[in-house]
Formats: C-alpha cells, structure tokens, sequence
C-alpha cells in the first residue's frame, strides 16, 4: 500500500479521484499532495474492538487543498491495493485517466471508516 501510495505524490490531475458535487463550484482538479504515509495503527478506538480482530491503519496525506470525496477515494483505493483487488500501479493509471467515470465502485471507502485528525492553516496575514 505504501508503493501506491506514492504514485498519488506531487502535482497531479486528481479528476478520477474526485466525485462531481452540483452544489460546489467547479475547481481545478490539479492538486498537489505532499505526504502519502499509510502505517499500522492501535487506532483510538481499538479497546473497544480487539475482540473483533480488526486491524487499524493511519493515513496520512497532505496536500493545500482536496476535491470533493478525493480523500475517500484515495483511501478507498489504497485499501483496494492492500485487498489484492487492485495492483499498486493501477494508482498511476487512475491518475492517467483522468476521468471521474473511470473510478472502480468497489474501491469507495466508506465515510464510517474514516476520521479526520487534524486541519493545518497558515497564518494569515492582513
């Protein structure tokens, strides 16, 4: 997973990684991410779960800005890569593409699986 991860590093066309939303406007699908690590993790929740042999993993990316469901789709395919229901070279092919049509179904993630940690902002100044 982390190969493929690395596929999604530096300044790319993300339009197979975004879904259309009616209710936004139309943004740039060309953005930049800076970090990509995927690593196990105890998961903040994983007391509460240990019975169930659920594994837990931190995804981390940062990038200026995401499209509208880029970091699920991300996820989703990373996910796919750790499945064996996608190869890690598949990512840069989904990349080529650039078609949002183009993203397999099967690699959606869920939004309850995923939390967001944290939000970085620059300081702005007047």
């Amino acid at each position: 997973m982390q190969d493929a991860a690395q596929f999604l590093l530096g300044t790319h066309d993300f339009s197979t990684f975004c879904s259309p939303n009616s209710n936004a406007p139309s943004r740039s699908p060309v953005k930049t991410i800076v970090q990509a690590d995927i690593q196990p993790s105890s998961g903040f929740l994983s007391h509460h779960y240990e019975y169930r042999g659920l594994e837990f993993w931190e995804l981390k990316f940062k990038s200026r800005s995401f499209l509208y469901r880029q970091v699920r789709r991300m996820v989703g395919a990373l996910v796919a890569v750790g499945q064996g229901k996608l190869a890690p070279h598949h990512i840069k092919e989904l990349l080529e593409m650039k078609d949002t049509q183009a993203f397999p179904s099967f690699a959606m993630a869920p939004s309850s699986g995923l939390f967001l940690q944290s939000v970085e902002y620059n300081e702005w100044q007047n």
